[in-house]
């Protein structure tokens, strides 16, 4: 091989390799390639129809929901939905509209690994109405899970549990609307608005209500609360 052709050799072989020694590496090894993490913002706003002419058994005085409260996660987590056991933060939330211990979980949750970041929003002082709140996600998670305290109640809320804002093509969708979903947090077992305090022991699973006052024996209906998410 003439002196010109092992430098043209060299020349193209360090385009792949960086160098001609034994100690040449990939250009994938030396510029690892990284994953794109995307974010995006939304308005949620959830709009709620608690009103005496469409639930009126046992329509209590003084209906309202408590301080809204929630986080952004990764996929299919199931912090507040059905067959678990709820955690201390949820009773207090459920029983008596109390937040402060259900974000020291969440934060907890989010201090390892599963989420983005903890929100809390207003209440409300009647059943009908609307709360809002911006929320942040992003491609690693993608998911919102919304409660607050269907109050006065035993131990009931309203939830929308671990919505995802990317699509199949790992896009952010434009807007999204999902029904609120109301559940009983296997704690006490009231069975009306304004039952007397009376502890579950040991508690039983969350569940899904769809018996009376609220429900028809197979779901709640009309919708009770309708929840939208928005791309700001």
């Amino acid at each position: 091989m003439t002196t010109n052709t092992l430098i043209y050799t060299c020349f193209f072989v360090s385009i792949l390799f960086i160098s001609c020694g034994e100690d040449s590496k990939n250009i994938d090894e030396i510029i690892p390639l990284k994953t794109e993490n995307k974010t995006a913002s939304y308005t949620v706003s959830l709009s709620f129809d608690w009103n005496i002419n469409d639930f009126p058994t046992d329509y209590p005085s003084g209906a309202h929901f408590s301080q809204l409260v929630g986080w952004v996660h990764q996929k299919e987590n199931t912090f507040f939905t059905s067959g678990k056991i709820a955690t201390t933060g949820i009773e207090q939330m459920a029983e008596t509209g109390a937040t402060s211990e259900l974000i020291k979980e969440l934060d907890a949750e989010i201090s390892n690994g599963k989420g983005l970041k903890s929100y809390t929003g207003s209440g409300l002082g009647s059943g009908v109405g609307t709360i809002s709140i911006d929320v942040d996600v992003s491609s690693q998670f993608p998911a919102v899970s919304l409660v607050t305290m269907i109050a006065p109640s035993p131990d009931w809320y309203v939830a929308c549990v671990d919505v995802n804002l990317l699509d199949e093509n790992d896009v952010f969708v434009p807007n999204k609307t999902v029904v609120g979903r109301v559940y009983d947090a296997g704690t006490d077992n009231g069975i009306t608005f304004t039952s007397t305090n009376s502890d579950t022991n040991p508690k039983t699973a969350i569940s899904r209500i769809t018996q009376p006052p609220l429900g028809d024996g197979t779901e709640v209906k009309p919708s009770f609360c309708t929840i939208s998410f928005v791309k700001n």
